[in-house]
């Protein structure tokens, strides 16, 4: 059994990996087209630049995927089993399906965990170096590279509320262009009342303060007072900035939690970094539910007939597990459905119907 065991490994992280290659490849292509028209059409790129930037950015696009490559990899490796009647021999021999599924389950289980904890640090350190890389090509080619938005944050202090605005963000610098700071004292029938007012030409995050460059006072009544160079205390983290102008696939797993605190703290949304936390902790429970779904297609023995149309409904499910996750996941950006249940409830759902599956053909 350990060397029926270590055959069915083999075997399906060979088909995974040879999923992989070709979905990979596929990406690259891809990408490269995209991209090329993206930047190759703003400025002057060679195709080696271009497709230094698709391969920047394959990491993150291949852990978008890895659900699909895990069940064509399974559903690869079982069809083929299946029609070098390697399956009929295994079930000739006492082995239930319990017995063969376990490998490729467990298998799945393990890449779903790697892709949290090391293929996702890897995909946003390697997306944050596609930001630079084009960033750097379109300023060196005359381009506009994308602007920062108009920044918001809001922050509680002692005496009643801190509203920052300003034109722009610098998220690697951790600094504010242009911020005015609005400080509000609560009333006494605790209305919020603006008390003073901070403006600046920049306004730099280090150790617990803003510190305000060429910053003018302005109070209620009074003229402008020019300060100078001041420090406000916050509580605000760097990675409330980071934030601000990346998106949560950028975000590394280790980092979400500090990232999700920080923004709160700052009084943004951490709903769609919640939705990536859960997400990639039920990366696991996904891998699974694929690696489930290929093997339950792949089981009907081929002289039964009818393994071809099995196999395709699995990889038909495949795409519907898909719809099904992205769906709920919209509904939690909305609000309508908390993180956990918007990322937990597809993945669970089909890993009980194919347990389901199993027992009632296995058991009866």
């Amino acid at each position: 059994m350990r060397t029926l065991t270590r055959y069915l490994l083999w075997q399906t992280l060979t088909g995974i990996l040879g999923a992989a290659m070709v979905v990979v490849a596929v990406i690259l292509l891809i990408d490269f087209v995209e991209t090329s028209r993206d930047v190759g059409t703003r400025v002057e790129a060679s195709a080696i630049d271009i497709l230094g930037l698709s391969a920047l950015k394959t990491p993150l696009l291949v852990q978008d995927t890895l659900p699909f490559i895990v069940l064509f990899g399974v559903l690869w490796t079982f069809f083929r089993l299946n029609r070098r009647s390697e399956l009929i021999v295994m079930r000739a021999s006492g082995l239930s399906a319990w017995r063969i599924m376990t490998p490729p389950v467990s298998l799945a289980l393990l890449v779903g965990a790697l892709s949290a904890t090391v293929l996702n640090p890897l995909s946003a350190a390697s997306n944050a170096r596609f930001e630079s890389a084009r960033a750097s090509l379109l300023a060196e080619g005359g381009a506009p590279a994308s602007g920062g938005d108009a920044v918001w944050l809001r922050e509680a202090t002692p005496d009643g509320w801190v509203i920052i605005t300003a034109d722009s963000i610098e998220a690697d610098a951790g600094a504010l262009s242009a911020p005015v700071f609005r400080f509000y004292v609560a009333s006494g029938q605790g209305a919020p009342e603006l008390d003073r007012q901070l403006m600046a030409q920049r306004a730099a995050l280090t150790s617990g303060f803003w510190r305000l460059e060429n910053a003018r006072e302005l109070r209620a009544g009074d003229a402008t007072t020019a300060l100078g160079e001041v420090g406000v205390p916050t509580a605000i983290g760097r990675q409330a900035l980071f934030e601000r102008v990346r998106s949560p696939s950028g975000v590394s797993f280790w980092r979400l939690p500090d990232v999700i605190v920080s923004a709160g703290q700052a009084g943004l949304s951490t709903r769609t970094y919640e939705l990536r936390w859960q997400g990639l902790l039920a990366q696991p429970l996904m891998m699974a539910a694929a690696a489930l779904l290929g093997v339950v297609a792949t089981l009907r023995l081929v002289r039964l007939g009818g393994a071809a149309a099995f196999a395709f409904a699995g990889g038909l499910g495949g795409f519907i597990l898909y719809f099904l996750q992205e769906l709920l996941t919209g509904l939690g950006s909305a609000g309508t459905l908390d993180p956990v249940t918007a990322v937990w409830t597809a993945p669970a759902v089909f890993v009980l119907g194919g347990l389901l599956y199993i027992a009632t053909t296995e058991d009866g």
